[in-house]
């Protein structure tokens, strides 16, 4: 027994190896570096960028440079039409070699231009002939003609086709633009890791992927923020596969990884290969748990500095984003333009996020009955909150397909909530419990939950802990045991007053929950929490029986045993500018 638990201490020491897998780079023949998506039926006219011709109904759209094919021309297109590069230094450079690459060409795709697409040299409208025509830049997202692009590389003047008079030339030298040579990848500059500046290791086995071996630092005039994004494509009822999709378009396909295909210990690897003094922005996509993955994993490898990291909420609840600004909610929709993102990620703040170390130390001493130590970022309950969660939980695992949508999770949540109001499983929990928070042990009224809070949204928006002025239950062992919630609220004493609410000060919030109609009344704004104390260290006894826990959204039902919380660390989490906190 001692042997396999030094064994697996041993194991979760071993750091895995930062190298990050990269996606097809054009050396395999499958798909010549593109990544397809299969397409029922288009919502707009598309036309094969292979073949042209007619609209198409259905085809299949490259993730990465949006090239458009009919089925009949997939295989044509895979031999015939090289994707977006994700690397351009040679796997033989040698990383101190001083050899460097000139810059990133753009990659022009024909055709299926966006919507209101207007030439970058003479400023008129492209994309607009009805057939594949126009060209864009699957870099900088440039739309360009074709004779503006020729005119542009020779520094020659001619006509358009039609025999129109150049425009180039005829138009106001206000408006007249230059089309750099090489790509400066426009206003996604800062976020993008360029091809010229990542290098890859050949595979040395059959059928494995390349390795990033080695970035380099671009020469840009403004500061480099790469930008690395991880999602998991099951996240928000299938939203994650389309974001995934929206970045692979506009970054390099390298910066975007799928956390169902690559773990964060290997895809926080970016960071241990980016140049000293550069510091990569993480965007994850997801909920409350993919976020806790991330921020653990960034723990674990002991990154210095740790990389500050934002939000797209696809999870139900999505608290921390909340409290962060990046609002309760969103979707792929969300993304049809990621220029407001990426401009929302560029004027953030870093902010520290308290982390919390939860210990589970059962009361009897079995072989079954093991120890737990958990990473708390955002509340941690025992009682009827955890209950719901629990409950919803058993539902998501026996019927996947029901708890797919945002809204229907709300409902289960609601509908479990409302059935305990009836049953009353956790009556009677304070008598059962004993509490010392900083080292005093705590007088508690009659609760069905105990909940600790380490940020200021909890149960999917609510904000339960209020004003830091307003008195609440002492934590003085000698003082006076109180009747009910509305009494500890009315008690006039200015030493129960608390400090303003954060979750960088290193201190987390204590309430207590009366019910489940109690938890229906504070998500209404109806009546106050029960506010029990702040404090750096909470000690929790449970003497008997068995009570729903969980910790940041994961449930589990527990025995006898005492509960310890501690500060463990802080995180580096960004701030959103423009709060969206509050959604609609």
């Amino acid at each position: 027994t001692y042997l396999l638990i030094y064994l697996r201490k041993l194991r979760h020491r071993r750091l895995p190896d930062p190298s990050v897998p990269a996606p097809d780079d054009g050396a395999a023949p499958s798909n010549n570096g593109h990544r397809w998506r299969r397409i029922g039926h288009f919502d707009r006219p598309a036309y094969c960028g292979v073949s042209g011709g007619a609209a198409m109904l259905e085809g299949a759209v490259c993730q990465h440079c949006g090239l458009c094919v009919s089925d009949s021309e997939l295989s044509v297109a895979v031999r015939a039409v090289p994707c977006k590069p994700v690397a351009l230094i040679p796997s033989s450079s040698s990383p101190s070699s001083d050899a460097d690459i000139e810059g990133t060409p753009h990659h022009w795709v024909e055709g299926n231009l966006p919507a209101y697409s207007m030439c970058c040299v003479c400023r008129d409208a492209c994309g607009e002939a009805g057939r594949l025509c126009d060209l864009r830049c699957a870099w900088c997202q440039r739309c360009v003609h074709p004779d503006c692009a020729e005119l542009t590389a020779n520094g020659a003047t001619s006509t358009r086709e039609g025999g129109e008079a150049n425009k180039i030339n005829n138009a106001d030298p206000s408006q007249r633009r230059q089309l750099p040579r090489l790509c400066d990848f426009g206003r996604y500059a800062d976020a993008v890791v360029p091809p010229h500046c990542v290098q890859l290791s050949k595979p040395t086995r059959r059928r494995q992927p390349s390795l990033l071996s080695m970035v380099r630092a671009p020469r840009l005039p403004a500061v480099w923020r790469p930008l690395i994004v991880l999602a998991n494509r099951h996240s928000g009822g299938g939203e994650g596969d389309q974001v995934l999709q929206r970045f692979r378009a506009v970054l390099n396909p390298a910066q975007v990884l799928d956390l169902s295909e690559v773990p964060p210990k290997v895809a926080l690897g970016w960071c241990r290969l980016l140049p000293k003094g550069v510091t990569a922005r993480l965007l994850v996509c997801g909920g409350d748990g993919t976020v806790g993955w991330v921020l653990s994993a960034i723990e674990e490898l002991g990154l210095s500095p740790p990389p500050p990291l934002a939000i797209f909420p696809l999870g139900t609840g999505n608290d921390l984003s909340r409290v962060l600004g990046w609002g309760p909610g969103s979707s792929a929709d969300d993304l049809d333009s990621v220029d407001a993102l990426l401009s929302n990620l560029a004027n953030a703040s870093v902010d520290r996020l308290d982390r919390w170390l939860v210990s589970v130390k059962p009361s009897r001493s079995l072989l079954l009955s093991r120890s737990k130590r958990l990473t708390m970022s955002n509340y941690f309950s025992l009682g009827v909150d955890a209950l719901v969660a629990l409950n919803f939980d058993s539902a998501r695992r026996s019927l996947p397909a029901l708890t797919g949508s945002r809204m229907i999770n709300k409902l289960w949540y609601f509908g479990y909530g409302t059935r305990d109001l009836w049953e009353r499983v956790c009556r009677y929990l304070h008598r059962r419990l004993t509490v010392i928070l900083d080292g005093r042990p705590l007088n508690l009224p009659e609760l069905e939950g105990l909940v600790v809070l380490n940020i200021a949204s909890w149960g999917s928006g609510c904000r339960p802990w209020g004003s830091s002025a307003s008195p609440t239950v002492s934590d003085d062992s000698s003082s006076a045991k109180m009747s009910s919630p509305a009494s500890s609220a009315a008690q006039p004493d200015a030493q129960l007053h608390f400090r303003p609410q954060s979750h960088g000060d290193g201190r987390f919030e204590l309430m207590g929950l009366h019910s489940s109609f109690h938890m229906a009344q504070l998500q209404l704004g109806l009546a106050p929490a029960i506010r029990l104390g702040q404090g750096s260290n909470l000690q929790i006894v449970l003497r008997s029986g068995s009570v729903p826990v969980q910790v940041d959204g994961e449930p589990w039902l527990q025995g006898p045993c005492t509960f310890t919380v501690a500060h463990r660390g802080q995180a580096a989490v960004l701030r959103c500018a423009t709060d969206k906190s509050q959604g609609l």
